[in-house]
């Protein structure tokens, strides 16, 4: 079921935690609101559940007005953090709880069906207590599924996981919404969990949805610094734009400020409205996008640097082994530090604190942002 907010704005006292917003969650998509702590994403969710009333606007669901309705007129089921199983009630009684509060007499083929969904059928007669986190909250989802509710809400399910188990269970997410076919929106402060599980992923900061879109076009295609900055890692480099056009018409040449270095972009990457001679923009590019040159093999084959490619000097200042890649910070005369992430495929030993560098990269790999926003926004809330 679709779901509309129109217009939507919460407000506590003088506080205006969601401004307001318009938000369209496609039907049988896994949406994701993502952001830091105090963002409105969990008074956006609690409007969309009846939890809060909106200050003003207004929530469709479908063509449906549903703003004033009560929690338990609504079809909609929440899954909470702390997932309030019963825990004097075994699995299969937690599941059927709903569906014997609602005077359901037979409920044993749909609580199978639920076991089934979760995977979970062998365990149908232990207690929360029994279980680990992750079966918990398996458990949880099912006791909401069995309901058949037309929109499934999902306030920081995963928060109480470890890592590992987190990652397993935004796949089992994943897979059961896909099963189910109904509208998942899912609340996270986890940046990978949104984009590992989520069709769309609507940004949160200060109350406004920031941007919204898939997880690959917020990534590869930030509006914004926070975006640039929230989404992963991002290298924003202070420049000014030479003449539109002199890198011919689909992409633009920017010199950088304080070296010696022009950098070229695609134009249809640059978040800058009226861009013209002399604009300043910060360029971005991300860790992972950026390669190392030793210099003295700047110019040489095949560990030279492509004529192509938009290139940095630097001074490498700290080399961390990360497993699946090493992370290296370089000191550059853009007047930044620069992060660069490099796969642990075969390593240049010579690339250790104090080497000198050439960071180079494709200039589809570019983007530009409107260089009067904070280019350490997003840094904090990570």
């Amino acid at each position: 079921m679709t779901i509309t907010l129109s217009g939507i704005a919460k407000t506590f006292g003088d506080f205006t935690a969601v401004h307001p917003l318009d938000l369209t969650v496609p039907e049988g998509s896994f949406f994701a609101l993502l952001g830091a702590s105090g963002c409105g994403k969990t008074t956006t969710l609690r409007m969309i559940a009846g939890l809060e009333e909106p200050t003003s606007g207004s929530i469709l669901l479908g063509e449906d007005d549903i703003t004033r309705l009560p929690p338990h007129k609504r079809p909609v089921n929440t899954v909470f953090q702390n997932y309030a199983l019963f825990p004097h009630l075994d699995v299969t009684e937690n599941i059927a709880f709903g569906l014997r509060r609602r005077g359901v007499k037979s409920v044993s083929k749909q609580v199978a069906e639920m076991l089934d969904l979760v995977q979970l059928g062998d365990m149908a007669r232990r207690k929360p207590r029994q279980l680990s986190g992750g079966q918990q909250q398996r458990v949880a989802l099912a006791r909401a599924l069995i309901n058949r509710p037309q929109v499934l809400l999902l306030d920081e399910p995963l928060g109480a996981l470890d890592l590992k188990l987190r990652r397993q269970m935004q796949l089992e997410l994943k897979r059961i919404q896909t099963e189910v076919g109904i509208t998942f929106v899912h609340v996270t402060h986890d940046q990978e969990e949104a984009m590992t599980m989520a069709d769309s992923v609507a940004v949160m900061y200060g109350g406004r949805v920031e941007q919204l879109g898939p997880p690959a076009e917020l990534y590869e295609n930030p509006r914004s610094t926070f975006v640039a900055n929230f989404l992963g890692t991002s290298n924003l480099i202070e420049a000014e734009v030479l003449s539109p056009g002199t890198a011919g018409p689909e992409q633009l040449r920017v010199q950088v400020v304080g070296a010696d270095a022009t950098l070229r972009l695609p134009a249809a990457r640059c978040a800058v409205d009226g861009v013209g001679a002399g604009t300043k923009v910060l360029v971005g590019v991300r860790p992972e996008k950026i390669s190392l040159a030793h210099t003295d093999d700047a110019d040489s084959v095949p560990r030279g640097v492509p004529e192509d490619h938009n290139r940095l000097t630097g001074r490498i200042t700290d080399a961390s082994y990360l497993g699946v890649s090493w992370q290296y910070v370089v000191e550059s005369p853009a007047g930044t530090q620069l992060t660069v992430y490099e796969q642990n495929v075969s390593r240049d030993s010579r690339l250790t604190p104090g080497a000198h560098v050439v960071l180079h990269w494709q200039p589809a790999h570019t983007f530009a942002l409107d260089a009067a926003q904070d280019a350490a926004a997003g840094e904090e809330a990570v």
